[in-house]
């Protein structure tokens, strides 16, 4: 859990970068981040954490509650944006939910059920390389050092 909150803030120093004013931890979990962009606009964004996507290559997007037989994951959030964080939090995946959706639907990936005593989702493995497609991107999150240091380079 501390390692998700951790990705969650590197997320939101991206976001910050790149001159929103953030929100985390907002809408009682509906989803991770509010973010006004300089514009004016206002993207929820919803962030997962992938331990293994770094070293497996396949990310995993989880699609439904099995023991309620309900949507879950990319398919029941009411987030604008999609941030999936792989391995330690260096790179992330950012789509708009929709579109990642649509992708998802129509790609054949290979259905998979988490194991374990409390597994209860179904998700689909994504070859990273699929998701190299105009409307993703790939981005580098800062550590909370690298936007400190960027914060006094902008200033000085």
């Amino acid at each position: 859990m501390r390692e998700g909150h951790f990705n969650e803030l590197r997320v939101a120093l991206h976001l910050m970068l790149r001159g929103c004013l953030v929100r985390i931890g907002f809408s009682d979990g509906r989803y991770d981040i509010e973010a006004r962009t300089p514009r004016g606009r206002i993207w929820h964004v919803e962030v997962k954490w992938d331990k293994r996507a770094a070293e497996s290559g396949r990310l995993y997007f989880e699609v439904e509650n099995t023991r309620q037989r309900k949507p879950s994951g990319i398919m029941a959030t009411s987030a604008d944006l999609w941030c999936h964080v792989l391995g330690e939090g260096d790179q992330a995946l950012m789509a708009r939910v929709p579109h990642l959706r649509e992708f998802l639907d129509r790609g054949g990936f290979r259905s998979v059920r988490t194991g374990g005593a409390d597994s209860n989702s179904r998700g689909l493995l994504v070859p990273r390389e699929s998701l190299n497609v105009p409307g993703f991107g790939w981005v580098r999150l800062p550590t909370v050092q690298d936007y400190f240091g960027e914060v006094f380079r902008r200033g000085s």
